[in-house]
């Protein structure tokens, strides 16, 4: 009886903590990315979430018979793909739509299955150091803070990932924390369209013949039948439902799924 009963005692202190935790990192993410005097702190976070959005459109052009001919990521976050082929439709909608996936599963797996949040942070840390190094060309640029800076968000992720061990149930402890900066990272991810629809309205198409707004060249070249701010509230409604589905079936349903304490005599 009382071990049943501390059972599920835990269980819900848990999904309680993760949903704690996910509300918490949404208010941070969106006060940090609109606030112009942070700027500096959300640097790495939106190198990460851009180098995703370059890998999954790099990916796109590959898989639909498309080549690329060069990739290279400056040190503010945008991206110059040299392509050939493929399918247009899929590439440009690959970084945004990708992204939201890509995120919901890792916000998932973050909140249902704990014991693998370690291996995520070691191997999104080794992505983010590696995709860096190979794409991003500071000798170009001449800036080699902002690629130390994002550099050094991979590394700590791989830290956290070796090292983030001890009590799920003690916020402080480095397993929590490694919690809590993936539950960020998952969510910045999912969420990046939405971070971007003030540049996304406003932006052209291309500048300089190099594509900066996939959603305007979208509506130019793919759909002209539906304007910029039509196809970025689809997406950005297909976002919102991949996270709201992550979210209902790692923390939401996970506290239904907790029997009541009635039965316990």
């Amino acid at each position: 009886m009382l071990r049943k009963f501390v059972e599920r005692k835990v269980r819900r202190q848990i999904a309680h903590r993760s949903l704690a935790i996910s509300v918490m990192a949404f208010v941070a993410i969106l006060a940090l990315w609109y606030s112009e005097s942070l700027s500096n702190i959300v640097h790495p976070l939106r190198m990460f979430i851009n180098n995703i959005h370059g890998g999954l459109s790099a990916l796109a052009i590959q898989v639909t018979g498309g080549a690329v001919h060069s990739f290279t990521l400056s040190p503010v976050g945008s991206y110059v793909i040299e392509f050939s082929g493929g399918a247009e439709a899929l590439i440009m909608s690959a970084g945004y739509l990708g992204s939201a996936l890509l995120g919901s599963v890792m916000f998932f797996l973050v909140n249902r299955a704990p014991h693998l949040v370690r291996g995520m942070a070691m191997i999104t840390g080794a992505f983010t150091v590696g995709f860096l190094a190979l794409f991003i060309r500071p000798d170009a640029t001449g800036d080699w803070i902002s690629m130390f800076i994002c550099i050094g968000f991979g590394a700590l992720l791989i830290i956290l990932g070796w090292t983030g061990r001890g009590d799920i149930n003690q916020l402080l402890s480095r397993r929590s924390l490694t919690q809590i900066v993936m539950t960020i990272a998952s969510l910045m991810t999912a969420c990046h369209i939405l971070l971007d629809l003030p540049v996304i309205l406003n932006s052209p198409a291309m500048v300089d013949g190099a594509i900066t707004n996939p959603i305007a060249y979208f509506s130019e070249n793919v759909m002209p039948a539906l304007s910029v701010p039509v196809i970025a509230l689809a997406w950005s409604a297909l976002a919102i439902a991949m996270l709201a589905a992550a979210f209902y079936l790692s923390i939401s349903r996970q506290l239904k799924q907790i029997p009541a304490n009635d039965d316990i005599l």
